[in-house]
């Protein structure tokens, strides 16, 4: 192919353009930093406004599927649900108010000095029985009270008697005048899961009826060391001061659990509300209302927790369980031949998971029974069949300094009266003049007449700030001590 040039033709070439080094780099830079710029707010703004279509787009979408919802009644049927378990149980539940009168007393620790102030305290309740009148709340409600008043739904305050009190479960039950209108049901806490809906009512600061929702954010929290006895349900509906004592209830309209703490760093409701799950509570109550006290199972060992650590070296696939530490002698776990070194992995066929679910899976056990525990020893599990004892509560003269004799009266009546037996010398109760022979009429408000009925009463007490008693002098002269 032939070429030619523009010479040929006598015609010069144009003059190419230059771009001087410099300008050139200058534009090379500010295209950079052009880019640059839109990098850096041109994307998130395009970034931004994408997500705020995303979000617009969700809410319109959530927003339809909540009118179809609608639509179909449903969103009103969930509401319902909560009317509905709210009015089941809400006429059940109490407002409870103590007042304390202090009047002396011995204490345990520190001189005798007299107390002449009123004290107020205020709770909620739950009636469980309409025909007999039974009220259930917390024992730090009632600790103490010279006298206690229920306010009912209607708004009526009556009397209360406090049938009897767990402190190592924080439990009480009072008792009014029946028959009531109505009562609320026991649920089964057992089946309760995490993610639930439940409900908590009760009078916090005085706000009777007060409702709040929310969810069992976990359940058996039992390393709080709240109380002795502790297997809480935790939930995020508000519990506040007032609320102790009152119910909380599933969606089922029953109880599910008996509000008692707030776990919290500065005395406000933090999301972390505690309740004595209903299988407890029920136990307890119905343990109180029969015979005055808990009669709780006994296995007799010292037990303590796994670690990883240990859990390999005895030969178990991870660190469940409770290990012995101690068999003591004559005890049930003794004479089912369990040993120091065993790890308690199961009893009465339910899992050990650490050593307070044993503890309180061994007190929920009827006495007498006989029942399997499952061990783990030198890396072999193996059962044992062990027979459940009771758990002896100290005597009163360890815990007081003084015990009580029931002696039948001799009047027509035919009602035992409450002598003291002992005083150990030195003690606070000798120090209050307290001597054998001298009758015990009453503990604070609260008759005695059987040893039971005494237990109960010194045990809803804060021992070391003394306890008035009504006590009756072979003179027959009776006063306060």
């Amino acid at each position: 192919m032939a070429s030619f040039d523009l010479q040929d033709f006598g015609l010069d070439e144009p003059p190419r353009p230059t771009t001087p080094p410099v300008r050139r780099g200058f534009l090379v830079a500010l295209f950079v930093l052009g880019l640059l710029a839109s990098l850096m707010y041109g994307i998130p703004y395009v970034a931004e406004h994408a997500g705020y279509a995303w979000e617009a787009g969700r809410a319109r979408a959530a927003s339809q599927a909540l009118a179809k919802l609608d639509k179909a009644g449903a969103v009103n049927r969930a509401s319902e649900l909560f009317r509905m378990a709210t009015a089941a149980v809400a006429p059940a539940v109490v407002r409870v108010e103590t007042r304390r009168l202090h009047r002396g007393g011995f204490a345990l620790e520190g001189p005798l000095h007299a107390r002449g102030f009123e004290g107020l305290g205020l709770g909620s309740g739950v009636i469980i029985d309409k025909h007999r009148g039974f009220i259930v709340t917390n024992h730090h409600v009632v600790k103490e009270a010279d006298q206690i008043v229920v306010r009912l739904s209607r708004g009526n305050d009556v009397p209360a008697r406090l049938v009897g009190a767990d402190p190592k479960t924080d439990l009480a039950v009072l008792q009014i005048a029946g028959p009531l209108p109505v009562a609320a049901r026991w649920g089964d806490s057992d089946k309760l899961d995490i993610g639930d809906w439940v409900l908590a009512i009760g009078s916090p600061f005085a706000l009777d009826h007060t409702v709040t929702a929310g969810i069992v954010s976990a359940t058996e929290r039992n390393d709080l060391r709240i109380n002795e006895y502790e297997s809480f349900i935790q939930t995020d509906a508000a519990i506040n001061p007032g609320n102790s004592g009152g119910p909380l209830v599933d969606l089922s309209g029953k109880v599910i659990g008996i509000n008692t703490a707030i776990y919290t760093l500065n005395q406000g409701n933090e999301g972390i509300g505690l309740a004595i799950p209903a299988t407890m509570a029920r136990r307890v109550v119905e343990s109180l209302i029969k015979d005055g006290r808990v009669i709780r199972g006994y296995l007799g060992v010292a037990i303590q927790p796994l670690n990883p650590t240990l859990a390999k070296n005895f030969g178990l696939p991870e660190p469940r369980g409770a290990l012995v530490m101690e068999v003591r002698p004559d005890s049930p776990a003794a004479r089912a031949g369990l040993r120091v070194g065993d790890v308690i992995v199961g009893l009465a066929g339910k899992e050990v998971a650490d050593p307070a679910s044993l503890k309180n899976q061994t007190a929920g056990l009827a006495i007498g029974s006989n029942v399997p525990v499952d061990v783990y020893r030198e890396g072999k599990r193996q059962s044992l069949s062990v027979t459940i004892a009771e758990l002896n509560a100290l005597p009163a003269v360890a815990t007081i300094g003084f015990d009580v004799l029931e002696v039948p009266a001799e009047d027509e009546r035919g009602f035992s009266v409450l002598v003291i037996d002992q005083v150990v010398a030195g003690s606070p109760a000798a120090r209050a003049g307290l001597r054998p022979g001298l009758r015990v009429l009453a503990v604070g408000s609260t008759p005695v007449r059987t040893k039971a009925e005494f237990e109960t009463a010194i045990a809803s007490f804060d021992l070391a700030r003394g306890i008035p008693m009504k006590i009756l002098t072979p003179e027959g002269q009776a006063s306060f001590v």
